[in-house]
C-alpha cells in the first residue's frame, strides 16, 4: 500500500460542509454553512469558483441530473432550487423552494444530505447551538422524490448527519451525531422505505473522542467517517463493526465531511471547520477550516448520485 498524504487544498472556512463529486464535470462541490456559500473546487487548475444563497443556512449542495447549472441544496429550512453558472463567481443566487419542513427556521436547519440511486434527496434537520450546547431531539431525516413532496423518514434525531449505501444498494448508513453511533437500516430503492434499525458502530466503546460526523463508503462496502472534534477520519467495516483504521488530521481538529472523488474515485476528499476556536486553538491548527485531499489510502468510491426533478418545479409542496 502506498503512502497516505493529506494535502490542504483550499480555505480556511468557517463550516466547511458536504463535500460531492461530480464525476461529469470532474469539480467538486462544497459548502460553507453560516456564509451561506457554495463552493466548486477544480483539482485540476486549483480554481475556485463560489455563489451566496439568500435563503439561509445552507447544509449541503448536489447538481441536478441532465442539467449543467441546476443544483439542489438544503438551506435553512427548505430544500431549494437554483441555477448557477459555476465557472463563474457569483454574488449571490435565487433560490426556488422545492419543498419546506414545518420546523421554525429560527430554530432549526438542515444539515447533511445525499442523493439515492433512483434520485431522492434525502437530507436531515437539527437545532442551532446554543450556548455551546446542541438542543436535543429537535432534527428529522427526510427524503424528497422527484414528485417533490417531503417523506420524513426518521424522528426525532438530534444532529442529523452522514449518509451512505452499501455497495448491493439494500442498506442506508445513518449517523445521528450526538449517539456517537453509526446506524444501518434495510433500504428498498424502488420505494425508498427504509426499516430495522441496528447499530454498527459505536465511537464511545470503541474509546474514540469525538462526535462522527459526515460519511461516505468505498466500493469495498467499508465505511470513511469524518469525526469532528477527533481530528480524524474513521475506516469501518459495517459487517464486522471492526475499526480498520484511523486517518489522523495533526493541523485541523474538527472533520465534517468526506467524500471520494477524482477521475479514480480514488481521493478522499475532506471538509472541516474553523468556526469557533480560540486565537490558541488557531495556532495549534493551522490548517483548521481547509478543505483536504487524502490520497494514498487504496480505496474507491462510487460515482455521487445527482438529483433527479421533474421539468416543472414551480409548486411549493409544505410538510403535513
Amino acid at each position: 500500500m502506498s503512502e497516505v498524504t493529506i494535502e490542504p487544498l483550499t480555505g480556511p472556512y468557517g463550516l466547511g460542509e458536504g463535500p460531492h463529486w461530480d464525476s461529469t464535470s470532474q469539480k467538486l462541490y462544497f459548502v460553507d454553512i453560516f456564509a451561506q456559500k457554495i463552493f466548486k473546487f477544480d483539482p485540476a487548475t486549483g480554481g475556485l469558483t463560489f455563489t451566496f444563497i439568500e435563503n439561509g443556512p445552507v447544509g449541503f449542495v448536489i447538481p441536478v441530473e441532465g442539467s449543467t447549472n441546476k443544483f439542489v441544496a438544503g438551506c435553512s429550512v427548505d430544500l431549494v432550487v437554483f441555477s448557477w453558472d459555476s465557472e463563474k463567481t457569483l454574488a449571490s443566487c435565487t433560490a426556488q423552494i422545492l419543498a419546506s419542513t414545518d420546523c421554525n427556521r429560527t430554530e432549526i436547519r438542515f444539515n447533511d444530505g445525499k442523493v439515492d440511486s433512483s434520485g431522492r434527496v434525502w437530507a436531515g434537520t437539527m437545532g442551532f447551538e446554543k450556548n455551546g450546547v446542541f438542543p436535543p431531539n429537535l432534527g428529522s431525516l427526510y427524503s424528497l422524490g422527484n414528485d417533490h413532496v417531503l417523506s420524513k423518514k426518521v424522528s426525532p434525531v438530534s444532529i442529523s448527519n452522514g449518509l451512505a449505501w452499501n455497495p448491493d444498494n439494500n442498506t442506508l448508513y445513518y449517523i445521528d451525531s450526538l449517539t456517537y453511533q453509526v446506524w444501518a437500516y434495510n433500504y428498498n430503492s424502488e420505494t425508498g422505505t427504509i426499516s430495522n434499525k441496528k447499530i454498527v458502530f459505536d465511537l464511545q466503546k470503541n474509546d474514540i473522542s469525538g462526535i462522527p460526523d459526515g460519511m461516505t463508503i468505498d466500493t469495498n462496502g467499508n465505511l470513511w467517517v469524518a469525526v469532528y472534534s477527533g481530528g480524524s477520519v474513521l475506516n469501518i467495516n459495517p459487517q464486522t463493526g471492526e475499526l480498520l483504521r484511523s486517518i489522523k488530521f495533526n493541523d485541523a481538529k474538527n472533520i465534517t465531511s468526506v467524500a471520494f472523488g477524482g477521475p479514480n474515485l480514488d481521493i478522499l476528499y475532506v471538509t472541516s471547520a474553523s468556526m469557533g476556536l480560540d486565537e490558541n486553538q488557531l495556532k495549534e491548527q493551522p490548517h483548521a477550516g481547509y478543505l483536504f485531499a487524502v490520497k494514498g489510502l487504496g480505496a474507491r468510491g462510487f460515482p455521487s448520485n445527482n438529483a433527479k426533478l421533474k421539468n416543472d418545479i414551480k409548486l411549493l409542496h409544505k410538510l403535513t
